[in-house]
């Protein structure tokens, strides 16, 4: 099987395990509370942290040295692509946001925000599973980078369970029907498929430039860390639970990359 295909079907898996958790509306019948939202934040956290360095940096600076690259320059480079152009986004889309709220927009600024905000920080989840994906395709021989790539899957999935039904629930709260806060929710995943298709065909065809995608991967999802969901998992009446969902994500993803890889 081809890394494009290999990086459909992980990022596929990711995106139902979003679905699942959006189904969640249909059996909770109270909102989950303040402290438990910020323990799923800082849990995500931890595991895109873990991610970056384990799936994408680490294997970036190896496939950089083993092309006859400057390793540290090019994950450089690549990380601070993906810092800067979340940076921009990140300005387009509440600049957008201000705008429209006004004339189209009909829901809260705060689910809003929350809604953006999940979707944006999915688009380098489904990169880094798609270019993981790609790479191990593209090295076979290599057990290591395969395992590494299932558990970068599995992490990514693991702490988009939560997320489909934490913005799920909001849309309920004002007013939209389970029916269609549960599309909305799974929608907020389906960028992780399309972005990690996109980045396993584009890897295919510019193989050297693997490495500074791995980069910019880790660049976009530490940025989202520390500007949206790290803020957010201390928000909460009791703050050590976003910091102590962080620590548990953070270990769980590291140690399904070492176990595994």
């Amino acid at each position: 099987m081809n890394g494009i295909l290999m990086a459909l079907f992980g990022t596929l898996g990711t995106f139902l395990i979003t679905a699942l958790g959006a189904a969640g509306i249909f059996f909770v019948r109270r909102e989950v509370s303040g402290n438990l939202q910020c323990g799923f934040l800082g849990f995500a956290g931890g595991v895109m942290i873990a991610a970056s360095v384990w799936s994408l940096l680490l294997p970036g600076i190896d496939f950089a040295e083993a092309n006859g690259q400057v390793g540290w320059l090019v994950m450089t480079g690549g990380f601070l692509l993906g810092v800067i152009t979340l940076l921009v986004a990140d300005g387009l889309m509440k600049a957008w946001y201000e705008r429209e709220k006004s004339t189209q927009l009909t829901l809260g600024k705060s689910t809003a925000m929350l809604i953006i905000a999940i979707t944006t920080h999915n688009i380098p989840e489904g990169m880094s599973v798609g270019l993981a994906f790609a790479l191990a395709g593209q090295n076979m021989q290599d057990t290591a980078l395969l395992s590494g790539a299932v558990a970068l899957a599995i992490g990514i999935g693991i702490q988009n369970f939560p997320e489909g039904t934490a913005v799920a629930l909001p849309l309920v709260k004002e007013g939209v029907s389970k029916k269609r806060a549960f599309v909305i929710a799974s929608m907020t995943a389906v960028v992780e498929p399309l972005f990690g298709v996109f980045a396993a065909v584009f890897a295919r065809f510019a193989n050297a430039s693997i490495a500074i995608l791995l980069a910019f991967a880790a660049g976009t999802m530490i940025y989202v860390v520390v500007e949206e969901l790290i803020p957010q998992a201390h928000m909460g009446e009791n703050g050590k639970m976003g910091t102590l969902g962080f620590v548990v994500g953070f270990l769980v993803m590291m140690i399904l990359d070492v176990a595994l890889g």
